[in-house]
């Protein structure tokens, strides 16, 4: 008589086969819903950012030739479909500097020092005023509410005006 072995794969084969297949399957939904996920979030952020940037370039345009006294300080509202799901807020605040009269340091004794560090600590309250009244910081920020959280992005540049008169 003929011995006939049987071909194919044992049971055991076949589930540890199984289970190889079922964690690599599960690795791979793992990595592809991270990376829907991650995409997701980048359009959200990218988003945000351009019209975090369009929001800057309006509020540059609205107030061209204009003194910052003009300005409004905060500003907000929605942006137009499809965006109507974002929020906008404008800040325009003055910067404040330190006194740079404090800064100055030395000794002075005799009378012609007194009157140098007088005169210097004029002129670093003149400069320090200045600086102040000629630079603005502008931050716009950009807000998304998902479901019960809310997302913000905020963008922050700096305004110079050149031409605000220095005041004696």
């Amino acid at each position: 008589m003929l011995n006939k072995r049987a071909s194919g794969f044992t049971l055991l084969e076949i589930m540890i086969a199984l289970a190889i297949m079922t964690v690599a399957f599960a690795s791979i939904l793992s990595i592809q819903s991270s990376s829907i996920s991650a995409t997701s979030r980048a359009k959200v952020v990218g988003t945000a950012a351009m019209l975090a940037r369009n929001q800057m370039i309006e509020t540059e345009f609205k107030f061209q030739k204009k003194k910052f006294e003009e300005m409004r300080t905060e500003e907000t509202g929605t942006f137009k479909p499809p965006f109507q799901d974002y929020q906008w807020k404008t800040v325009v605040k003055e910067v404040q500097f330190p006194n740079l009269a404090a800064l100055e340091g030395g000794d002075s004794s005799s009378n012609k020092k007194a009157e140098t560090t007088e005169g210097s600590e004029q002129m670093a309250k003149l400069v320090t005023q200045f600086m102040s009244k000629a630079l603005r910081e502008v931050t716009v920020t950009v807000t998304l509410k998902q479901g019960s959280r809310e997302q913000s992005y905020s963008l922050t540049t700096y305004w110079v005006d050149l031409n605000h008169e220095l005041q004696l």
